[in-house]
């Protein structure tokens, strides 16, 4: 019963309308807003080859202030349908299945142009991590950051922004020594951007703009969105993100 009434509550949570301005956007293929390609929802993939992208994740923001940004950070969760989480579903630490199969990108300076792009492509650095079994074992949290060298770049109310894109590669999806688990439906969850000023100050963006989740395969996990909303966290600071520079 307790299991049933946590899905629901997170459901209404999930599809409940914001009245405030600002918030979060998650799509496949491009930003909310997006014309060509065509933001989506869900994607599905037959699983019958190594080449290509399986997928690129556009996480995308509204503002609820104006300001000027020279950093962000953002935490990304993701569920998938089986017990455990499937090895295809494994990147980054040394000893996955597929290490080097999810990559972060910036730069939007080559398309898609539907939304707006407040870095520039000059983000200097960026990273993320991804820890299997964060919040069971058959999830896994992504959480990652972006800063500029330079100036702050404004940015205002009324605009969506891009915010960062994950590329999602098909290596070993079939054939020798490939990862089990492709066909698996997961579902995706942006659960907060944070946006830092020059001296520290930050804006967390933690409500939904739009649609905040997407799903892998039809995803259908536990209610009709396909999506459980797991817990945003909130210990990102910029002193760590500045220290990097010194």
């Amino acid at each position: 019963m307790r299991k049933i009434l946590l899905i629901s509550g997170l459901f209404i949570a999930l599809t409940a309308s914001v009245a405030s301005a600002g918030g979060i956007n998650l799509n496949w293929n491009n930003c909310s807003a997006g014309t060509s390609p065509p933001p989506l929802q869900d994607v599905t993939f037959a699983c019958d080859t190594n080449t290509g992208l399986a997928g690129t994740l556009f996480a995308s923001f509204e503002p609820n202030v104006a300001q000027a940004v020279n950093a962000f950070e953002f935490v990304i969760d993701l569920q998938s349908a089986g017990s455990t989480l499937p090895e295809w579903w494994q990147y980054k630490a040394t000893g996955t299945c597929r290490a080097t199969s999810m990559t972060m990108n910036t730069n939007f300076a080559t398309g898609p142009f539907d939304c707006a792009d407040p870095w520039g492509g000059a983000v200097g650095l960026q990273s993320f991590n991804y820890l299997v079994g964060h919040s069971g074992p058959s999830t896994a949290r992504i959480s990652g950051f972006g800063a500029l060298p330079g100036g702050p770049e404004p940015i205002n109310v009324g605009s969506e922004y891009y915010g960062f894109a994950l590329r999602i590669d098909r290596e070993k999806t079939v054939g020798l020594g490939s990862c089990a688990g492709c066909p698996e439906p997961v579902c995706l969850v942006l659960n907060e951007i944070v946006l830092y000023n020059e001296i520290g100050a930050k804006t967390v963006l933690n409500s939904p703009r739009d649609r905040n989740y997407v799903t892998w395969q039809g995803g259908a996990i536990g209610n009709p969105s396909g999506c459980p909303l797991a817990t945003p966290t909130n210990k990102g600071t910029w002193g760590r993100i500045k220290s990097i520079y010194r």
